[in-house]
């Protein structure tokens, strides 16, 4: 494999447009564009003394002479021909020619997963075999730290075999390389893309890539639990303008497999495993080990329907593995909620990782918040050895005097807002 030539340090003059019928560094015959991208084109072409069809990535003209363009061009070069998996495109060369930065990869047969959601729909069986083949591929590259964070249908490609259609990934154009445990200066490691700018496809973006917030492979798995439920739903948890959609992906909860997808027959094990990768908060989101173990558990032939193969009789085995928190993961708090719901309140909640759940089991030290609760309500709740928030009347010092003495940790005051919830509920569990 080429290894790619050290980034050029100064711009040339912009190239003429390519056209078909051009031949690049003397070896790669342009034959057709097969598609277009904000900063890249990517052309069919033939590798000539060899005869064979390649597919050949080049930076746009208007962004030749850019040097930042270019950087980032180089770097993704570097990156993909560093990974290696079967469900990953194969770099066969990279270089320069007249002012173009070009990148030689395998051309692949087939169809994009797009194609194959508007063919009609895909089977569950299909849904978790396609998921699985991706979680590998995300599995192979958060090894060495690199993170796609765009995964969606039109970057995975179905790739045509005699014995059926095989996942491979594409485009890493806004990948980036995540800083390993301890490193403080995460620049060092020549990002694709900077932490903090908005990048990805708005159907399938995480929590923290919406607010801006430091994102690491957790993102890559939310975007898949958005893959998985679209090939299963028809359509992804979230869809609307884009402005409703990122407000969406980072505030509202998704509505469950089983109820998104009444007319078939969702195991719950599938419907947990999919909100599991579809958390708010990373760190609640499994790895793509264990996504691959637990596709392929619930494909497994023979398999009783609610019951997890091999582990059954385990009830920890069964439970979806978490991700350990990444830096710059919010800690996820768990909350009690005895009482009056609210969705935008808890919406509110789950924005900042805390999950709130409709009478939630408790023990001791666990964290309840119970609106409206009476007097010996409260007292009984305390008495369990759980942490009590509840709510009074702005002004009622009465009542906020009467329910400190009860021994709840805080109130707040009605009505409620949520930053002021969010605060005495985080200060009240450490």
């Amino acid at each position: 494999m080429p290894d790619p030539s050290p980034e050029p340090t100064a711009p040339p003059p912009a190239p003429h447009p390519l056209a078909a019928g051009d031949v690049i560094a003397g070896k790669y015959r342009l034959d057709a564009i097969l598609g277009e991208g904000a900063m890249g084109e990517v052309w069919r072409a033939t590798q000539l003394g060899l005869d064979r069809g390649v597919a050949l990535k080049v930076l746009r003209a208007d962004f030749a002479r850019h040097a930042d363009a270019r950087a980032r061009f180089v770097r993704e070069a570097r990156v993909a021909a560093t990974l290696h998996h079967p469900a990953a495109v194969a770099v066969v060369d990279f270089g320069e020619h007249d002012g173009i930065l070009f990148l030689v990869m395998e051309l692949l047969v087939g169809r994009t997963l797009r194609q194959r959601l508007d063919a009609g729909p895909v089977s569950v069986p299909e849904a978790l075999a396609i998921a699985g083949q991706i979680a590998g591929a995300l599995d192979a590259a958060h090894r060495i730290r690199l993170v796609h964070r765009d995964i969606k249908p039109e970057n995975v490609f179905l790739e045509a075999h005699a014995d059926g259609e095989r996942v491979r990934v594409v485009d890493f154009g806004l990948a980036f390389i995540a800083a390993p445990p301890g490193d403080a200066d995460p620049r060092s490691l020549g990002r694709l893309t900077d932490e903090g700018i908005l990048g990805g496809t708005p159907a399938y973006m995480s929590p923290e890539q919406v607010r801006g917030r430091a994102i690491g492979p957790a993102c890559d798995v939310y975007a898949l639990g958005c893959v998985l439920y679209e090939l299963i739903c028809g359509h992804p948890p979230f869809v609307g303008a884009v402005a409703d959609l990122l407000t969406r992906h980072a505030y509202a909860p998704v509505v469950p497999l089983r109820q998104a997808a009444a007319d078939r027959d969702i195991e719950p094990a599938l419907d947990d495993l999919v909100l599991a990768m579809l958390a708010k908060s990373a760190p609640l989101r499994p790895p793509p080990s264990a996504i691959i173990e637990r596709l392929a558990a619930l494909a497994a032939p023979g398999r009783v329907p609610g019951r997890s193969g091999a582990h059954q009789g385990d009830r920890a085995s069964r439970m979806v593995a978490r991700a350990e928190p990444e830096p710059g993961d919010d800690p996820v708090i768990e909350v009690a909620w005895r009482g009056a719901w609210d969705d935008d309140l808890a919406l509110g909640l789950a924005t900042a990782g805390l999950r709130a759940r409709r009478d939630g089991a408790t023990g001791p030290g666990a964290l309840v918040y119970a609106p409206g609760a009476d007097i010996p309500a409260l007292t009984a709740l305390v008495a369990s050895g759980v942490i009590v928030l509840t709510d009074v009347i702005a002004g009622d010092i009465a009542a906020i005097t009467a329910r400190l003495r009860a021994g709840v940790a805080d109130v707040v005051t009605r009505p409620v807002r949520v930053d002021d919830l969010i605060r005495k509920l985080t200060r009240a569990r450490r």
